[in-house]
């Protein structure tokens, strides 16, 4: 195999692979890349085909070339991404030697690679026909809103991605469906939607978890390393729409040039719908900077286990308090539109700011009902997306 290629095009497809391939496998053969190319007359000639898994994940991309001599070959992604970065901004050339060995040559650097032999990679996902697409701005809109709510323990696997949910009342599937976003850690839960945001490609199979009187449900439960991945490539694509679907186990996504695999995690995503407040009928309007700011300085003294504050709402103000026994206290008052009644409700300070850091709206509506049943967060500018957030008080 015989290539050039120029340093920023390769360099920005590395990037991306080394986010994908495992660094701490117990299989080697996984922490390579696989690269191929066929020599030719254009386009067939001038593409560089890339691609890396860890099993659970799998990126397939390119980037323009010059092949001289067909062929595959594998080289160590780690190493392959440091050497190239390092090198200066002109082509570089590879060529296998044929005995496994790679010989890559930029201006007057020089490095030879052991190159596996390709027969040993495992083999990657077929791609089928993927039958919806959704604009990349909403995806990159929707995904870190709920990212972050996905448990951090993995051994509450159903609970390490996101359900995402296409639901559809249309009979007709050509028609746009909502798609919905949902993550959950047991302690919070966090759900986005955006009605007539996907299309339905009704010339395409569609795998159905449930359809019935022209209802149209798919869903999802992907990793979050695959959701914050698709984050990534949707902000470098100048693709406008991003097409995906599914097999029995994986989720695939069409990212301009880019496609992405991703085993679906297996289990029973909680009944979300259950723990949605359906009566709370208190609320309370905040400007989002000044409460963040309020937070940050009360939870500076919060206790270091807990990370409690509590939120003390009576007629026209809310006091913010924490306190522990090696910090001392500390008290912010917010002035708010709220008649009463008197009430404290105490939180993880913690699960308050990831979702206000998230939010991007200019005010924040709390809604509750007591001290002790869940509240609900909305950003007051919801700028075409429901998103509300869900989290259980503390036990005072």
């Amino acid at each position: 195999m015989e290539f050039s290629v120029a340093k920023a095009d390769l360099l920005k497809e590395l990037s991306f692979l080394n986010n994908v391939v495992e660094k701490k496998t117990t299989i080697p053969i996984l922490s390579n890349i696989l690269l191929s190319g066929e020599a030719g007359s254009a386009p067939a000639g001038n593409v560089l085909t890339l691609a890396g898994t860890d099993l659970d994940a799998t990126l397939k991309t390119s980037c323009p070339a010059a092949i001289r001599h067909s062929g595959t070959a594998l080289l160590p992604a780690r190493r392959l991404f440091d050497i190239v970065r390092n090198l200066p901004d002109a082509d570089i050339h590879f060529k296998s030697d044929g005995s496994g060995n790679m010989t890559i040559t930029c201006e007057r650097s020089r490095f030879r690679l052991f190159s596996p032999a390709p027969e040993g990679y495992p083999s990657l996902p077929e791609i089928p026909a993927l039958p919806l697409s959704v604009s990349s701005g909403i995806l990159r809109t929707m995904i870190p809103r709920v990212l972050f709510a996905t448990s951090q323990e993995e051994s509450r696997y159903q609970l390490n991605g996101v359900q995402m949910v296409v639901d559809s009342a249309a009979a007709d599937e050509s028609q746009a469906a909502l798609l919905r976003m949902v993550a959950t850690d047991g302690h919070r839960l966090a759900l986005i939607e955006r009605p007539g945001c996907v299309q339905l490609n009704a010339g395409a199979p569609v795998e159905k978890s449930k359809v019935e009187k022209g209802k149209t449900r798919i869903s999802f439960l992907i990793p979050k390393k695959t959701m914050a991945e698709i984050v990534r490539l949707a902000a470098d694509t100048t693709a406008t729409e991003i097409a995906f679907g599914q097999d029995d186990r994986h989720v695939f996504f069409q990212i301009g040039g880019r496609t992405f695999a991703s085993r679906l995690l297996a289990g029973q995503f909680p009944n979300y719908e259950g723990v949605m407040p359906k009566s709370n009928d208190k609320t309370i309007v905040f400007e989002t900077d000044l409460l963040v700011a309020a937070l940050k300085r009360v939870g500076v003294v919060a206790d270091e286990t807990t990370h409690a504050v509590k939120l003390h709402a009576t007629e026209g103000r809310v006091e913010i308090t924490s306190q522990s026994p090696e910090s001392g206290e500390a008290v912010e008052t917010l002035s708010v539109d709220y008649p009463g009644p008197s009430m404290t409700i105490t939180f993880n300070v913690g699960y308050l700011m990831d979702f206000l850091a998230v939010a991007h709206s200019t005010q924040t509506r709390f809604e509750f009902k007591d001290e002790i049943t869940q509240i609900q967060l909305r950003p007051v500018d919801g700028d075409g997306y429901d998103y509300r957030y869900v989290v259980m008080p503390m036990r005072a």
